[in-house]
């Protein structure tokens, strides 16, 4: 159980950031923890909500939240949400960690691509 706090602890640090902590949390808990890859991504929804609570009262109180915009991300996401839970319902947890997989390695090439593209421009406006 020690272990099960430590990754809802370093989860919470890296959600409360707002940068995804599932991201982290999803692969400790099926790799490391033996959760099957169903019950991981139930209990990092559950987990989310308390720490996404306390997180965007932070935000609030900073100014940093622009509802408008919010709004229609919440609409959408709500349509995705429901579309995504009712494709994964009937999904095989094999298959759903396969597509978890390639998901972060997906993330992981977008990201690489990103520091390349900065680390080249920074590289052009220095010869200049």
């Amino acid at each position: 159980m020690i272990w099960f706090a430590v990754a809802g602890f370093v989860f919470g640090i890296i959600g409360g950031m707002g940068m995804g902590g599932g991201i982290i949390l999803i692969p400790v808990l099926t790799l490391f923890l033996g959760v099957n890859q169903h019950a991981a991504q139930g209990l990092n929804l559950l987990a989310f909500l308390p720490m996404a609570g306390f997180a965007l009262a932070a935000h609030i109180k900073k100014k940093r939240v622009d509802f408008k915009l919010a709004i229609f991300l919440c609409i959408s996401g709500l349509a995705g949400a429901l579309l995504g839970a009712w494709v994964v319902g009937s999904m095989e947890n094999d298959l759903l960690r396969k597509l978890f997989g390639g998901f972060l390695i997906l993330l992981g090439g977008m990201r690489a691509v990103a520091l390349i593209k900065n680390f080249i421009q920074k590289k052009k406006q220095k010869a200049k």
